[in-house]
Order: structure tokens, then sequence, then C-alpha cells
């Protein structure tokens, strides 16, 4: 699948408004730096790819659950945290 860290689209009221967020750096470096996930190489370049990103990223299947563990883990506002998970799932 293919997120685009850059642009995640979030509701920020219960009147439905919504928001853009660029979260692609302040996730990139959770992963690589911050995160308690420590998995291979492979994650560290995926780390690096959304950080650097202009657009959509595709993220392997073998990492979508560690991913998923550091954003519940990472400082983003609880509404993008449920937009980025409910896209990786």
């Amino acid at each position: 699948m293919k997120i685009n860290f850059r642009q995640v689209v979030a509701p920020i009221n219960f009147e439905g408004q919504t928001a853009t967020f660029d979260i692609a750096k302040t996730l990139g470096n959770a992963m690589k730096y911050n995160g308690s996930v420590l998995l291979d190489i492979g994650f560290e370049e995926l780390a690096s790819e959304i950080y650097h990103s202009e657009g959509a990223v595709e993220i392997p299947a073998q990492y979508v659950n560690a991913l998923i563990a550091v954003v519940r883990e990472s400082n983003l506002l609880a509404t993008v945290k449920r937009e980025v998970i409910k896209q990786l799932n």
C-alpha cells in the first residue's frame, strides 16, 4: 500500500472539519531515532524514504505492524494517529 505522509487528512472537530498534516519528518525521525521498534536496515531505509518523501511511499507488508507501533508511541495528534493506522490497516 502507498501512503502520502506529507498530506495526511484527519478530522479536527465534531463538525466534520478536516486538516492536512505533514508528518513525514516527524514519523521518519520517530522510526529511526525515537521509537522502541528496532527491526533491520530495511526499516531504517523506509524511515529515510518517508522522511525525504515528496509524495506517496510504498509500505512493505512486513513493516506494517512495526510502523503502527511507532505511530502509537509517537507524539503525533491522536486524530492523525487514528488516520494513519486506519490507512495502514
